[in-house]
């Protein structure tokens, strides 16, 4: 599937590119309008590839004790994958250390890009800061586009991508009933697919798809689980290997190429869309990299709410943001009696067996 999804992004943006759109590439993981993007009349394009093989490439460029999706990104940009072929200019900057990594090499491809300083707080000074950060960040896409963003092109662009989210919800949902008629792959996969193409393209499909799980039957069971942490790419089998070779179900997550995505709007009443792009992005978003670390609420509600076992916090090897946050994430979760699975892995295939036995083993515990 994964393959697929990939074919089918890069026949599209070649569509878009040939009517003379511009393809942005962004390095942020969730901390970043995509619709500012979109008001440009460009076409935002997430970085979210991982794999093995592009793993061990960007071993050449960063130490192997540096972040996997770092490494892995500029193994795909060494090895000139046809999707990320595509981009016009990136978007980087101080997201965590894994993203200002492959900044720091993108001279060395021939690739434009904009740096931004995301605050790791959302309070006062930061948030302001931020603000500043998206108004200069429009003059850039203005520059690259020809195309003034207008507050009526951001407007139209939050609603797009508003509606996008609420179709996500009502498909998430039905990850709520004893045997869903969707699992985690499913959403994972759909996902990816947005942060690929965008609202243009995904809400037909995800119109359709909804049709679909309402006539479907229910057909997946296996142990609830809730996962959390490090990015999920596309091209990593660990949620392959949970639902598929270790019997659980995911039924809800927090992860930023999953939840995250799609969970809160942008809020279209606000008189000033640059103020509510804000406060969805740098105060609404679930990524561990903030200070403090307010996550917690929102996955005690998002655990009961789906009736998970337990909790699986997946950590990839050598991330700052989500390393550090481990211990006390145990101990919050065990103060209300929930149990917790550390996973700290890359993206390396002969791992995959060790991973796949202390799965089953806290599966086995917690059902």
């Amino acid at each position: 599937m994964t393959i697929e999804i990939i074919n089918e992004a890069i026949e599209i943006l070649k569509k878009y590119k040939d009517e003379g759109s511009k393809i942005v590439g962004i390095v942020q993981h969730g901390i970043f309008p995509d619709e500012l993007v979109l008001a440009a009349g460009a076409i935002p394009l997430r970085l979210i590839l991982g794999g093995e093989d592009e793993q061990e490439i960007g071993d050449q460029y960063l130490s192997a004790t540096t972040c996997p999706f770092g490494r892995a990104t500029l193994g795909f940009l060494e090895k000139q994958h046809p999707l990320y072929s595509l981009i016009d200019t990136m978007i980087v900057g101080t997201f965590c250390n894994g993203v200002q990594n492959v900044s720091n090499y993108l001279e060395y491809f021939k690739i434009p890009s904009r740096s931004i300083i995301i605050p790791h707080s959302s309070s006062g000074l930061a948030f302001d800061y931020y603000l500043n950060e998206l108004h200069q960040l429009k003059n850039y896409l203005e520059q690259l586009t020809g195309n003034k963003i207008t507050t009526k092109n951001i407007l139209v662009a939050i609603k797009e991508y508003n509606q996008l989210r609420s179709l996500f919800r009502e498909i998430n949902d039905f990850r709520k009933n004893p045997n869903p008629p969707v699992c985690g792959q499913t959403i994972h996969q759909l996902v990816c697919q947005a942060l690929l193409l965008g609202p243009k393209y995904m809400i037909p499909k995800l119109q359709n798809v909804l049709q679909q799980l309402e006539d479907s039957p229910s057909n997946h069971s296996g142990t609830r689980i809730f996962l959390t942490g490090s990015v999920i790419t596309l091209g990593d089998h660990l949620i392959k290997t949970i639902e598929e070779l270790c019997g659980g179900l995911i039924v809800a997550d927090d992860l930023c190429t999953s939840t995250d995505y799609f969970l809160e709007d942008v809020d279209i009443t606000d008189s000033d869309p640059f103020r509510a792009l804000a406060t969805r992005y740098l105060c609404r978003n679930l990524c561990g990299r903030m200070i403090p670390d307010s996550r917690i609420p929102t996955i005690l509600n998002l655990y009961r709410e789906f009736r998970a076992y337990g909790i699986i916090n997946h950590t990839l090897k050598f991330c700052d943001s989500y390393s550090n946050l481990k211990t006390d994430f145990r101990k919050e979760m065990a103060n209300k009696n929930i149990p917790v699975l550390d996973l700290d892995r890359d993206y390396a295939e002969s791992t995959t067996g060790q991973i796949q036995t202390r799965i089953e083993a806290f599966l086995e515990m917690i059902d």
